[in-house]
């Protein structure tokens, strides 16, 4: 059983990009500056990123590496 992705329909993606586009234009009347938030929320995605790729990334080439390697020896002793 495969847990597949539901597709985001156009509705919902037009309401997001509303919303942000709206609190874009909001913020800087309660005295936020929005460039700030966006370069935090940068900031925390490109340390995500890094994270992902530094720690989990390896785990997930070695599992499937692992994986090759069993597959290619069943084989070779089947024969």
């Amino acid at each position: 059983m495969r847990n597949r992705l539901r597709k985001i329909s156009w509705k919902d993606a037009l309401i997001g990009l509303t919303f942000i586009i709206v609190l874009y234009f909001t913020l800087p009347y309660f005295g936020i500056n929005p460039f700030y938030i966006v370069s935090i929320l940068m900031g925390i995605l490109m340390g995500a990123v890094e994270w992902i790729t530094k720690f989990i990334l390896p785990w997930i080439v070695l599992y499937w590496g692992a994986r090759l390697i069993k597959n290619l020896e069943s084989r070779q002793v089947s024969k």
